[in-house]
């Protein structure tokens, strides 16, 4: 079990021996809140989708389940690129999607490309939150879909892990930024679960989903 300073660090940006350990504990604890957003964000046939900060790619194939859709996720950690590429080749998907190294601060995909962009569990590394919405804004075409899935803030501040470089929104803030980074609308959905968190503890889960349109 790594401390909770260790914990953080890796869960930003998995690294070393540590790595892949941490990616699968995130695709376990993550997995019903990341089939939630998917679902929510309900990708269509030929969609070209942006996924920020996939880790491993686990929940990729979900989100090329539609016929001819596209995908790029965008990751800050090398390791996670390396095993998420390799994942896809693995689904026979490496003529449909790739992971590349990125950092969402400093996000350069393109404008107008994408139809819909997913982020689960990243906006708390984003420390200029309106910056970043406004590189996704500018990533879609218009009226594109985002979906955001976070963590309600009393519950993350409940998890001593994210004491530690979390920057942790209230979902006010989060749609405030939204509207003010072109996303003048959108819709909210609770996610609810009892599980085991990044740190191995069984917990009451609260999760905000948004799924909002590009204007």
């Amino acid at each position: 079990m790594l401390d909770n300073p260790t914990l953080a660090a890796q869960l930003r940006h998995p690294h070393g021996d540590a790595a892949m350990a941490v990616a699968e504990s995130m695709n376990r604890s993550n997995g019903a809140l990341n089939r939630a957003a998917i679902a929510l964000l309900a990708v269509q046939a030929n969609e070209h989708i942006l996924e920020i900060g996939p880790g491993n790619a686990a929940f990729a194939p979900l989100l090329l389940a539609a016929p001819g859709s596209r995908y790029l996720g965008v990751e800050l950690s090398s390791e996670m690129v390396r095993a998420g590429n390799a994942l896809l080749r693995g689904n026979g998907l490496a003529g449909r999607a790739q992971l590349q190294a990125g950092d969402a601060q400093a996000l350069a995909v393109g404008n107008a490309r994408f139809d819909a962009a997913l982020a689960v569990n990243t906006l708390y590394f984003w420390p200029d939150l309106p910056g970043v919405l406004a590189r996704l804004a500018a990533a879609l075409r218009p009226g594109g879909r985002l979906c955001l899935a976070f963590g309600d803030a009393a519950f993350m501040r409940s998890l001593p892990f994210t004491a530690h470089g979390f920057h942790l929104y209230e979902r006010a803030r989060v749609e405030h930024a939204l509207h003010a980074s072109g996303f003048p609308a959108w819709i909210h959905r609770t996610h609810a679960e009892t599980g085991t968190s990044n740190d191995g503890r069984r917990v009451d889960k609260q999760f905000h989903l948004l799924l909002a349109r590009r204007g």
